[in-house]
Formats: structure tokens, sequence, C-alpha cells
């Protein structure tokens, strides 16, 4: 099997070597992604601090992967799994595609849509399809990035 010597920094997306502490490039201290929470990322994101917030593959402690899946699943047409983990503007994206795709598909499905938009609604009904088919498919293979932060105003 393939084994790796380098790995991409969260934040800054840079090259390093699996053995550094800290990323050369940007200064980010590896090991304090451990104490990082999705709670913490979502009040950063909340509050208007991007730079505070560093987006991840590997599951916080306060993210179920069970959940993400499910959510994804089920309501990955709306973006169920991105308000779950905070990502609000993907969220309400997804939402708002997602639920114009599901009314031209309830439209196709009884031929109320007249023949000259007909098309038009078949594409704009499969963007977001594609796209959550895609996050279904990152969600499973450990791809799907969770905003996460260290919150430095509670105790440990």
């Amino acid at each position: 099997m393939f084994k790796s010597y380098f790995k991409k920094c969260p934040r800054c997306n840079e090259k390093c070597a699996v053995t550094e502490k800290r990323c050369g490039y940007c200064g980010l201290v590896f090991e304090r992604l451990q104490w990082a929470t999705n709670k913490a990322g979502k009040k950063m994101l909340r509050q208007g601090k991007k730079d505070k917030v560093v987006y991840v593959k590997k599951y916080p402690s306060d993210v179920q992967k069970s959940q993400v899946v499910i959510l994804c699943a089920f309501l990955g047409l709306v973006g169920g799994h991105y308000y779950y983990v905070g990502r609000l503007k993907k969220a309400l994206f997804m939402t708002f595609f997602g639920l114009i795709a599901i009314t031209f598909g309830i439209l196709n499905s009884f031929s109320m849509i007249p023949d000259e938009i007909f098309l038009t609604s078949q594409v704009i009904t499969a963007i977001p399809v594609f796209i959550w088919i895609f996050d279904l498919v990152n969600v499973s293979i450990n791809r799907f990035k969770i905003p996460v932060s260290i919150d430095l105003t509670e105790e440990k």
C-alpha cells in the first residue's frame, strides 16, 4: 500500500511532512486540532471570525459521522447535513435550489410544465441532485469538511 509522507495543512492547504508538529507556512500547530470543536467553529462563523475557523475532514468530538450520513442521505437535497455542521451559506443554497428541484420534479411528473421550459427545468433539477450525490460520496469516504475552532473562552 502506498504510504504518504506528506499531509495538507487544513488552514493553508500547503504540504507538510507527516512528522512536522506545525505548518511551516501558516504556523498552525497540528496538535491543537484535537481540542477544536464544531460548536466553537459555528460560534466563530456566526460572529464573522472566519480567520479563526479551520475546515477539517476528521470528525471532531462533538460531531457524529452517523448523523451526518443520515442527514445527508435523507435531507441532503435541502442541505440538512450543512445545517448540522454549521455551514449556513451552503445550507441555504441547497435549501433554495433543492426546493426548486423538488417543485420542478413534482410539476414534471404531472406534466404541468410547458414544453418550452421543460429542458431548463430538467437542468435546474439536476444541479442540486448532483451536488447532493457528490456530498453523499464525500461524507461516505471522509472527505466532507467540517468547520472547527478552539474556544479559548471556555475552561478546559
